[in-house]
């Protein structure tokens, strides 16, 4: 009997460290910014707080970006924060997912590209980078490698070979390791400034 109950206390512990890590991250001085309920979706990754940039920026937040025709009535870069979503980990025990091994799609109207993942400064079209690895848990570090794990937050920036023009609509696809696929769809704000936001 004692080891049943100690049984479902550690099944009630874990689903409540998945369910409410916004909420104890909080409490432990976590990042506020991480402090949000976790989203059901379709997937087991999460991707929020997309962003768009002008054309003409030779540096996007602490990440030097090669852009040898800057033009700043267009959007020359996106980035995106990708975590997993726990409620999905907890359904498809899916742990991790190993960026290194991802396939990430960039379609506009002009043009279909497969972006080449690069770790070298300044980063270079057509490609794309992790610029930030984050804890979402201040008492939970993050790893160096490139794999996300659970209360880890990576951001990813995103440069296609072309800059946009205003109010036309892209496409990025991620194709996870397990074949899974994430679909990221916005559209060009209609006047462009240096950081725009797509959510």
């Amino acid at each position: 009997m004692n080891g049943v109950i100690a049984a479902l206390i550690i099944a009630l512990c874990v689903i409540l460290a998945f369910f409410w890590a916004p909420f104890v991250g909080l409490v432990f001085q976590g990042n506020l910014d991480f402090a949000q309920p976790l989203r059901m979706s379709d997937n087991s990754v999460n991707i929020e707080y997309v962003t768009g940039y002008a054309a003409d920026l030779g540096q996007i937040s602490d990440t030097t970006v090669s852009n040898p025709t800057p033009d700043s009535q267009k959007m020359g870069a996106v980035s995106f924060r990708m975590s997993l979503n726990s409620y999905r980990t907890l359904s498809t025990g899916v742990t991790s997912v190993d960026l290194d091994l991802i396939t990430m799609t960039f379609t506009s109207q002009s043009r279909s590209e497969i972006l080449i993942q690069q770790s070298s400064l300044p980063i270079k079209k057509p490609g794309w980078t992790i610029t930030k690895k984050t804890g979402i848990l201040s008492f939970e570090n993050n790893n160096q490698d490139n794999i996300l794990e659970p209360y880890e937050s990576f951001e990813i920036l995103v440069l296609p070979s072309t800059p946009l023009p205003p109010m036309s609509r892209f496409l990025i696809l991620i194709k996870l390791p397990d074949d899974n696929q994430i679909f990221i769809s916005r559209a060009v704000p209609e006047t462009i400034t240096p950081i725009m936001n797509l959510d």
